[in-house]
């Protein structure tokens, strides 16, 4: 067994003791973990500072949370997060949720947020800024897990609690949060109002980063309305944001959109290339949501391809769109990305009844129904 299989087991138990409320037995697993990969790195303090709060050690915990392996700009003055331990406890419970939203541990990240609001509602424990940041934190967690009604109530409570006017600095990334949760919900139009409005923002503030992604989330919601044209417009701004900035995976996430949507006008040559081009940022792209939904899109090309040629080139093709449907699944299964995991599961249980194979083809079919649970103590 290799050393890196070794480190990946370690990990996935000691989340799994930590979520059980053993936390001595995690301590004793984490101990064991001997890492210099940074993103090993920063799951480790991750896990260190949860298994800290999980026995009211709460400035152990701060030296984790602040510490350059896990946040990018830390924070010098502890103080300035609370004048009293008590007081800091929130913002470290917040900060517990951004980490494990970076991570994919999405269902962690609600327990973080619903923990923070909980200590946020004690006597004179409340910080408006701290509960806005929370609950937005709840609707992207919601958002990536599949429950998109539950993610758009946390998104309106956090707009009310911004107050009239366009001040707030979390108020684009509300809007952001309420564009993709109606997008998700099928509300185009309401979610293209939103969006419209985070653009704006975000360009107001000049935060390209940002502006580059809403231009992506824009051409999302066109390519589901079908307005292929109008959603190659947003792409390409978006592309052209992300390139002139030089960050990798808004352009690996573009490409991929805009394979996706060649695909969807059966321009199936520019597809591929597209596909082609993502793959060459996958090795400097950590997230594996992201790699997740590239390998989704070469899979869906490599299908299409395969529908219309014959023979062994067929097959072939065939065989590639599972290799890549496996590789999407490997690094999905990872995270908690529920809604593309039964979308690959699906997939893969399609063309395997396709190409004759109905007992794995039924396995993954089961794979897809048992993936979607109903969210616990959703809303506060």
């Amino acid at each position: 067994m290799s050393e890196s299989i070794t480190v990946e087991q370690l990990f996935h138990r000691a989340h799994l003791f930590i979520t059980e409320g053993q936390r001595e037995e995690a301590l004793a697993v984490l101990d064991k973990i001997q890492v210099e990969d940074p993103a090993q790195r920063r799951e480790l303090a991750y896990l260190r500072a949860w298994c800290s709060t999980l026995g009211d050690h709460w400035d152990e915990a701060a030296q984790f949370l602040l510490s350059a392996d896990v946040n990018e700009e830390p924070v010098s003055d502890i103080q300035a997060l609370g004048h009293t331990e008590r007081r800091r406890r929130a913002h470290y419970l917040l900060l517990l949720g951004n980490i494990a939203v970076n991570l994919g541990r999405y269902e962690e990240a609600t327990r973080h947020y619903t923990r923070c609001i909980k200590f946020l509602d004690e006597r004179r424990m409340n910080d408006v800024n701290v509960r806005i940041k929370a609950r937005y934190g709840l609707g992207t967690a919601y958002t990536q897990t599949g429950f998109y009604s539950v993610a758009l109530a946390h998104y309106q409570d956090a707009l009310r609690l911004c107050g009239e006017g366009s001040e707030h600095p979390e108020l684009p990334h509300i809007y952001y949060g309420l564009c993709d949760a109606h997008r998700h919900l099928g509300n185009f139009e309401l979610a293209f109002d939103y969006g419209k409005k985070a653009l704006e923002l975000y360009v107001a503030r000049s935060d390209k980063a940002m502006e580059g992604r809403m231009y992506n989330l824009l051409g999302r919601i066109c390519y589901q309305m079908r307005e292929f044209q109008d959603a190659s417009y947003y792409y390409t701004e978006a592309l052209t944001l992300a390139m002139s900035a030089n960050r990798p995976e808004l352009i690996m996430n573009t490409l991929t959109a805009l394979a996706d949507v060649r695909l969807a006008e059966a321009r199936l040559a520019e597809a591929r290339r597209y596909c082609e081009h993502a793959l060459e940022y996958k090795d400097r792209v950590t997230r594996k949501h992201y790699l997740g939904m590239l390998f989704i899109v070469c899979g869906k090309v490599a299908e299409a391809e395969a529908k219309k040629a014959e023979g062994q080139l067929a097959r072939e093709l065939v065989d590639e769109a599972i290799s890549w449907y496996q590789k999407a699944e490997s690094e999905l299964a990872a995270i908690e990305a529920k809604t593309e995991l039964a979308e690959v599961y699906g997939r893969l249980a399609q063309i395997l009844e396709s190409s004759g194979q109905h007992d794995r083809a039924i396995a993954y079919w089961k794979s897809a129904y048992a993936t979607y649970s109903g969210p616990e103590d959703a809303l506060l």
